[in-house]
């Protein structure tokens, strides 16, 4: 049973709204909630609404939708548009996931956020659902988006720090992971580095994920212990695997602010297109200043 929550900054309790009370307690001992929340949405509310004290809040939706298993219901306001044959979009949890089209020799969905406030640590986790139908493009170049992160301007558009997860085609029938960077100052980010197995296919084609993505900027201007994590366990699995950490490397806050992570986007650009219309599908997205790998 799926749950949806705000947790507002400074306020020791949490507000839950279950579909139904009488197992609420039962939900609640099988599926804690981590403590200490910003931010949670599992898409229940049917609309790009929720928010929190802080000021939470989702861009516009960019080939983004979310979705019932029936059809979808939000875009940039209520919209009722029936699935089309041969599409799965059951959710991970409830009746309401984020689903992330990809039309056929298209490169763009996307799904911007502002957290509202600036965070020196930072700490995201969502399901995601492998495409029923997932290849991943093979000519040149084969990068593509899965999350960024940054504090006053995405890449050469501030002086502060940004990382980018970006997936790449392994040339065997899948796509490995790796973790680019910007310390601050003018310029783009750096190489990328950290580069490990990702996705499958066909195994995992129609899989879900669970993601958590960590990031710590440095304490001082010129202090080298910043820190940057994934996490990811399958369905199936009872713990997370750590993919990444990059550490001891600098991310000070940008001379004229925020001091803190600020902004994002969820999946993006692909290189290159996929041939077959492709939906990927997010659910229980969550932000934390505190682990969430529990």
């Amino acid at each position: 049973m799926k749950k949806s929550i705000i947790l507002f900054t400074g306020i020791s309790s949490l507000l839950f709204m279950s579909c139904n009370s009488d197992n609420a307690t039962e939900n609640l001992e099988q599926n804690p909630e981590p403590e200490n929340v910003l931010f949670y949405d599992s898409f229940e509310s049917a609309n790009m609404l929720t928010t929190n004290a802080d000021g939470f809040k989702w861009a516009n939706n960019n080939r983004t939708s979310i979705v019932t298993n029936e059809a979808a219901v939000w875009n940039n306001g209520e919209i009722n548009n029936p699935k089309p044959d041969g599409r799965d979009w059951t959710p991970k949890d409830g009746a309401h996931s984020l689903r992330f089209h990809y039309p056929a020799g298209k490169e763009w969905a996307e799904q911007r956020f502002s957290l509202g406030g600036a965070y020196p640590e930072i700490w995201f986790k969502y399901w995601l659902r492998v495409p029923t139908n997932f290849k991943h493009g093979a000519s040149n170049p084969t990068n593509q988006k899965l999350f960024a992160l940054w504090m006053d301007g995405y890449s050469t558009k501030g002086t502060g720090p940004t990382v980018i997860w970006n997936p790449w085609n392994d040339g065997q029938n899948g796509s490995t992971l790796t973790i680019v960077y910007k310390e601050g100052g003018a310029g783009g980010t750096g190489g990328h580095m950290q580069s490990q197995p990702w996705i499958s296919y066909p195994e995992d084609q129609g899989r879900w994920m669970q993601i958590v993505l960590r990031a710590k900027a440095s304490t001082g201007k010129n202090t080298n212990d910043a820190l940057i994590e994934t996490y990811r366990r399958w369905e199936s699995e009872a713990e997370f695997t750590l993919i990444h950490q990059l550490k001891d490397i600098n991310m000070p806050f940008p001379s004229t602010g925020p001091n803190g992570w600020a902004k994002g986007y969820i999946m993006g650009w692909i290189n290159p297109p996929y041939e077959e219309h492709t939906d990927w599908l997010m659910d229980q997205f969550t932000v934390s200043t505190n682990s969430l790998l529990k």
